[in-house]
């Protein structure tokens, strides 16, 4: 019976061969649980509010592995009736004032002109750029990078000029960093929506989640992923980053239909020998879990 499975997990396991639904199991999925789902709202409420002298952004802070660059790549796929573009620059860490300019032109999809190697030359045409094309909404993923190093101070006045003069929202995805620098700064606080991603609770929302994997993953036999063992199980090896939450399910299930069993079962879990974050990531890559 294949009865705890949604319509599009049935059609998978109902015609593809074992590669090609692994294959699926593994792949990105959008989990429209309800911090994220606010997320996405408030970035779809700015890409199609009226024009303004005064706009507004939005700021999803969190974890790294917990699901804001997906809330971002959900937001991009969808359609719009705005026909003024949304654009997404991942800001690099310690940029320069130039590779920062240079990265906001290459993220509008335009080569930076050969004959303006300067920063004031950069700054031209990306100015330039925004003069013509006025995107409506700008993602600043790894925007904790963008208050740091050499790049700060063009990427603050950047934030603060970029609504009045060209009607764009920036959306800024960040670690715990980036809200402190928010909170510290009493303009962009008072622009600026908050929509945190925060880790997981071992509670009803983290049943929910379990749950709807189950139905997702096309598995001929039902997982009892909430049963108490096998959920705390796989929340202490995630600690409660949604990332790996569905990561480690993923590999379960991919496990399960390798070896025949159909099915995740706390003996098949512990079989995979998984590590938690904090032991897999250096100690800068562990300050962005806090």
């Amino acid at each position: 019976m294949t009865d705890h499975l949604s319509d599009e997990a049935r059609r998978q396991l109902e015609t593809l061969g074992t590669a090609e639904r692994c294959a699926a199991i593994e792949a990105n999925r959008w989990i429209g649980y309800p911090a994220a789902v606010r997320a996405l709202d408030a970035l779809t409420q700015v890409r199609e509010r009226p024009k303004s002298t005064r706009t507004t952004g939005v700021v999803v802070c969190g974890p790294f592995r917990n699901g804001k660059t997906m809330v971002a790549d959900k937001f991009l796929s969808m359609e719009t009736v705005q026909v003024r573009a949304s654009h997404y620059y991942q800001l690099p860490t310690d940029a320069s004032r130039q590779e920062f300019l240079t990265g906001m032109i290459r993220a509008m999809g335009r080569v930076p002109d050969p004959t303006q190697r300067t920063i004031e030359g950069r700054r031209h045409q990306l100015e330039a750029l925004l003069d013509e094309y006025e995107p409506r909404v700008f993602i600043f993923d790894d925007a904790h990078h963008g208050f740091r190093g050499s790049a700060a101070k063009e990427f603050h006045t950047l934030l603060r000029v970029m609504g009045h003069r060209w009607d764009m929202s920036p959306v800024l995805i960040g670690d715990r960093s980036l809200a402190e620098a928010i909170h510290n700064d009493g303009e962009l606080r008072t622009r600026l929506t908050n929509r945190s991603l925060p880790r997981w609770q071992y509670d009803a929302d983290y049943a929910r989640l379990l749950n709807s994997l189950v139905r997702a993953l096309p598995l001929r036999q039902k997982s009892e992923l909430t049963d108490e063992a096998l959920a705390k199980r796989i929340f202490q090896v995630s600690e409660g980053l949604i990332g790996d939450i569905v990561q480690n399910i993923a590999a379960a299930a991919v496990a399960a239909v390798r070896a025949g069993e159909e099915q995740i079962t706390l003996a098949l879990f512990d079989s995979l020998k998984l590590e938690p974050p904090s032991k897999r990531f250096s100690p800068d890559e562990l300050r962005g879990l806090s």
